[in-house]
């Protein structure tokens, strides 16, 4: 590829991604971050889960959202990743079926206290919404980051942030950056 010809591929992915920023409802992140506040609230875990890309910003998530935004004096967000526990991930996978992987977690630790975060660009990951279906069906908020046409998380899910783009890497792009913007917010509410 000539250098002309990743200069122009580059300009149009990078515009791609500052449109879908500019373009995406903004309103339910109010609702996300109210849903983060009442977790809090009541001392409880946001579970974060994802497939592939969507697993690491399921990891980083845990980090911007517990480190990040702890401030000293104030009650921490606490997080955890159910993509992290290789072994238990695994075990599951082999055990029962990839597609119980998130769920049979959340049958072990989820609680009335809980939020449950799930990052899927289709929408459609059978694990993400069985996951999503069982925290629904004990009533504890749900919280959809998804692209694309949104799938069957957009359809189920409490919250929904919706990054309507057909390009897996700009809306993995557009989660974390989300992510990264709450999170930032969170504790700058915090400090001042």
């Amino acid at each position: 590829m000539a250098d002309d010809d990743l200069d122009r591929f580059l300009t149009s992915y990078y515009q791609r991604f500052a449109q879908a920023l500019l373009d995406f409802d903004k309103g339910p992140l109010a609702d996300v971050l109210a849903a983060f506040d009442g977790v809090t609230a009541r001392g409880g875990t946001v579970w974060v889960a994802g497939n592939g890309g969507s697993a690491a910003i399921a990891d980083h998530t845990v980090c911007d959202c517990s480190k990040g935004t702890h401030v000293d004096g104030h009650p921490p967000l606490r997080t955890v990743s159910l993509v992290s526990n290789t072994p238990m991930l695994t075990a599951l996978a082999n055990d029962l079926s990839y597609d119980a992987v998130f769920s049979e977690q959340l049958k072990y630790y989820l609680t009335d206290r809980d939020a449950v975060l799930l990052v899927s660009s289709s929408g459609n990951s059978p694990n993400v919404v069985r996951a999503c279906e069982y925290a629904n069906d004990r009533d504890v908020p749900t919280i959809a980051f998804v692209g694309f046409g949104g799938g069957r998380l957009s359809e189920i899910a409490r919250h929904v942030v919706h990054i309507a783009v057909d390009n897996y890497g700009i809306v993995e792009d557009a989660h974390q950056s989300l992510i990264h913007a709450l999170t930032q917010y969170m504790r700058t509410r915090k400090t001042g």
